[in-house]
């Protein structure tokens, strides 16, 4: 598997960073990427036809804060729907949709203090982790409170301890495979833990593509990896295959 990947063409591998290349912390902003899977993935950025990518549910600007990977590794934002090549702007339809949602977020954590709402550039997100961890029922009841609202013709999804409304139809796979045409992507390797990243496993073609699910759960990722440590084990393999290939 790792053999084949190496020798392709163009290799594109793309990683999820929460739960893949970080752990989860209380406050968002406090977790810390394994430092190996980004020296792997800064080593692969630097080989011929190959290209490195981190692309997150965070918005563009919150990923830079917390992954210090930098050109030539590309960046995609709020689930798609920024990419560091290129401006992205919202319509008046699309403004009006995430105040609405917005407004309704904040009556939910009203009810329930604890619980907390995050303002991305195209989405507006409920976060319930740092809840969960104080009264697992009041999490749980205002979890099934943001996933009742009504997305209004627009995309909603619901994750970890998050729901999270959006004003676009980017999803992680429409990037994927903006990223595959941008790049000339023969073979793409996307690795990532979470629901939204099944968006991203749906549009590979595996084989010559490889999905790889972190973690437990269904998924439609053709390799399974127990844990963040895992991840970082395969990045390695990766970059040294490739690195041997490219020699």
């Amino acid at each position: 598997m790792i053999d084949a990947l190496a020798s392709a063409e163009h290799l594109a591998v793309v990683s999820d960073f929460d739960g893949t290349l970080a752990g989860f912390a209380r406050n968002a902003y406090d977790v810390r990427p394994e430092q190996r899977s980004l020296d792997a993935l800064a080593s692969l950025a630097a080989l011929p036809h190959t290209t490195a990518a981190v692309l997150s549910g965070r918005h563009l600007d919150g990923l830079k804060r917390v992954c210090p990977l930098r050109e030539p590794v590309l960046f995609g934002g709020s689930h798609g729907a920024e990419s560091s090549w290129e401006e992205s702007s919202l319509s008046p339809e699309m403004k009006a949709h995430l105040a609405k949602k917005e407004e309704e977020l904040k009556e939910i954590i009203a009810r329930h203090p604890g619980a907390e709402l995050e303002v991305k550039p195209f989405q507006r997100v409920l976060h319930l982790r740092a809840l969960e961890l104080q009264d697992p029922d009041a999490a749980a009841a205002a979890y099934a409170e943001g996933a009742a609202l009504n997305a209004d013709g627009f995309p909603k999804t619901a994750g970890k301890c998050v729901v999270e409304f959006s004003a676009t139809q980017a999803t992680k796979g429409t990037w994927i495979e903006k990223l595959r045409q941008r790049v000339g992507a023969t073979a793409v390797v996307f690795l990532g833990d979470d629901t939204t990243d099944e968006d991203g496993f749906a549009v590979l073609n595996q084989p010559p593509d490889l999905g790889v699910k972190v973690g437990e759960g269904d998924t439609q990722a053709a390799l399974r990896v127990p844990d963040i440590a895992a991840v970082t084990e395969f990045l390695e393999e990766l970059a040294s295959a490739r690195a041997q290939h490219s020699s």
